[in-house]
């Protein structure tokens, strides 16, 4: 220690020599020293030298006040180092500051902040809470309800005054094309709500095109008020439209006149329905087996002519199946049948005019055939009654090819010519397929949509020896002549009487 010191009479360095030499001795160990204190004044006494630690024994003062005495003394400090267990160090208590260092050390226990009475969320009052949200939560009804009520107002039509409107929905119209429309025309207001409800309703798939007038503003017509439902069901064929009731057919129109009659009575538009015979979807349908669709008159012959109940601004696919129905419903099975022996009769007149088997089955009649002769018979026809005799003078010239080989019928030239009925010898001449008087044989297609009297005159005509025809004023009928010469005859009386 700093304070001690040496004695005098012995100096330090010879001390320190005496002390090591005796500690190298071998056969001796050390015995602890016992320094006094540097204030005691007396000098320290030399350490006491054993001659082996199990027969020393501690005898020292101070050890023997800090252990006690006897046999526990002997224990601790007696016998071979190797034999005894040294006493574990206890560990030295922690120095303040490093209990400091520990302390800031520790994990801090974190928990949810004690809430002052009476303060809610961000320290509010409850009190004051409870109003804002109260608050809010009228603020969300009035804007919730608001908008509840002019969506119902639209929808319904609460409030509106009637309005005198024309709508054309084209074929290929959106519904957002649509709700546009009915929103430029003052029919709506919203464009997305209408949508909306279109969706709902399903209402895509019952608008169809057309135009419509909505309130056609006469004075003998009580205005109405269209909301959303009303709406969708004028613009639909099953729904609000104008009934066109018992519209008449008239048996012989040609697909051009039937549609003109269509357009003029406000059912479809001769463009929609001639775009629709072209290309629009039909169906199978036994009797157009053989029609080559793309033209827009492709279904002349099948448009069977009847009394019907049309809808204004109907479909052209409703339209159009609705006689095609028709010709499958009048020309039944019966009738089907009869084909059969009509083609038996034609192979028995052909063989009676030197034809042989191959050409009779080359020339054996379809069901579209018949058609195409009916039609043919419809056109030239003076009444019912003698369809049957037309319809055999038309199977006369065709068994006997080769000497009638042109039927030289005018209504199929007036069908090439659109219609023009004062023919002319130069219109004779015409180089058209429809020209009987310079194509042999039948005619491409229809010339007419012939009745169902024409079409059982086809399948089962008159059996004579008539090639010839010819109108009679006088009668209202045809007179028919077996020989050309007896025709000529004829044609010179009507001259005489002119």
């Amino acid at each position: 220690m700093a304070n001690d010191q040496m004695p005098d009479e012995l100096p330090t360095d010879q001390w320190l020599e005496e002390l090591f030499a005796s500690v190298d001795q071998p056969g001796d160990s050390p015995a602890p020293a016992s320094v006094e204190s540097a204030g005691s004044g007396e000098p320290a006494q030399p350490p006491v030298q054993s001659s082996g630690w199990e027969q020393d024994t501690f005898k020292d003062d101070e050890f023997r006040d800090t252990f006690g005495e006897g046999t526990d003394l002997e224990q601790i400090f007696g016998g071979s180092p190797d034999s005894q267990p040294k006493p574990e160090p206890k560990p030295e208590p922690p120095a303040p500051q490093e209990q400091e260092e520990k302390k800031e050390k520790a994990p801090v226990r974190k928990g949810r902040p004690k809430k002052k009475n009476g303060y809610g969320l961000f320290g509010i009052p409850h009190l004051l809470a409870t109003f804002i949200w109260l608050a809010i939560i009228v603020v969300i009804g009035v804007s919730v309800g608001n908008m509840v009520w002019l969506c119902a107002t639209d929808v319904l039509a609460f409030g509106r005054d009637p309005i005198v409107a024309t709508v054309v929905v084209e074929e290929d119209d959106t519904m957002d094309d649509i709700a546009e429309k009915l929103k430029d025309a003052g029919l709506i207001r919203y464009t997305g709500l209408f949508k909306l409800y279109a969706d709902l309703s399903n209402a895509e798939e019952e608008i169809r095109p057309g135009t419509y007038n909505f309130n056609s503003g006469t004075e003998d017509e009580e205005l109405i008020v269209y909301d959303y439902m009303a709406l969708v069901s004028y613009m639909s064929p099953s729904g609000g439209l104008t009934v066109v009731e018992d519209l008449r057919i008239p048996e012989g129109y040609t697909c051009a006149q039937i549609f003109k009659l269509l357009e003029e009575n406000n059912v479809c538009s001769a463009k929609e329905l001639e775009e629709y015979a072209a290309n629009g979807e039909l169906g199978d349908y036994w009797f157009l087996e053989g029609v080559t669709r793309g033209d827009k008159y492709c279904l002349e012959g099948y448009l069977f002519p009847n009394t019907y109940d049309f809808y204004e601004n109907d479909e052209p696919e409703r339209v159009l199946k609705k006689m095609l129905n028709a010709f499958d419903a009048n020309v039944n099975e019966r009738m089907r049948d009869q084909l059969v022996a009509l083609n038996d009769t034609l192979a028995a007149m052909m063989r009676k005019n030197g034809y042989d088997s191959s050409y009779i089955e080359d020339h054996k009649f379809t069901m579209r055939e018949v058609v195409i002769v009916a039609s043919m018979i419809e056109k030239e026809s003076a009444n019912t009654s003698e369809s049957f005799t037309v319809a055999s003078v038309i199977y006369n010239r065709l068994a006997n090819a080769a000497k009638f080989p042109y039927l030289n019928i005018d209504a199929t030239l007036v069908y090439a010519l659109d219609g023009k009925s004062d023919l002319t010898e130069e219109d004779k001449k015409l180089d058209s397929p429809y020209n009987t008087y310079t194509s042999a044989g039948l005619t491409p297609g229809p010339i007419s949509n012939p009745s169902q009297n024409s079409i059982s005159a086809a399948l089962d005509p008159e059996e004579t020896a008539f090639y010839y025809y010819a109108f009679d004023p006088a009668s209202g009928e045809h007179y028919f002549s077996k020989t050309y010469q007896e025709h000529l005859d004829f044609l010179s009386s009507l001259k005489g009487d002119a």
